[in-house]
């Protein structure tokens, strides 16, 4: 279980991707509806909103059947062409990952992962501070791929 959030370049615009595990193997789903919301916004209650959604999904598992496109196929290219992309992943001490990612393709599927030297930790049970500085140092690598 992850979130992708995306960042648009050029407009003050926040996309989510939620991400659920398959139950039966280790593949996790990009799962819609994507969640949208100003950049402003985002800073107001993002935090609040990344630590409510892995409090109430930390053991929900969702099988491939059961995941919702989060684009269309003729959406999702042009949605993401503009778009940074910082995906976060929560491990069973509470420790948040912040990965800065890439686009392959422009594709859900197409994101790559930075290198692990670009990766940060937060803790779950910190301070929204703390997340934001983490947050915006590893934007910062992800808006330069």
């Amino acid at each position: 279980m992850s979130l992708t959030i995306l960042i648009h370049r050029k407009f003050p615009s926040v996309g989510i991707v939620r991400w659920f595990q398959d139950p039966k193997v280790s593949i996790s789903y990009a799962t819609g509806p994507l969640t949208e919301m100003s950049v402003d916004e985002f800073r107001k209650i993002g935090w609040e909103w990344v630590c409510r959604h892995f409090e109430e999904y930390a053991n929900r598992r969702i099988p491939e059947e059961q995941a919702t496109a989060v684009f269309t196929r003729d959406k999702e290219k042009a949605y993401l062409k503009e778009r940074i992309a910082v995906r976060i992943k929560m491990d069973t001490s509470g420790t948040l990952t912040l990965i800065p990612q890439a686009f392959g393709t422009y594709s859900l599927a197409g994101l790559e992962s930075l290198g692990r030297e670009t990766r940060r930790t937060v803790d779950s049970k910190g301070s929204a501070d703390c997340f934001w500085r983490t947050f915006d140092e590893v934007l910062s690598v992800a808006s330069e791929a």
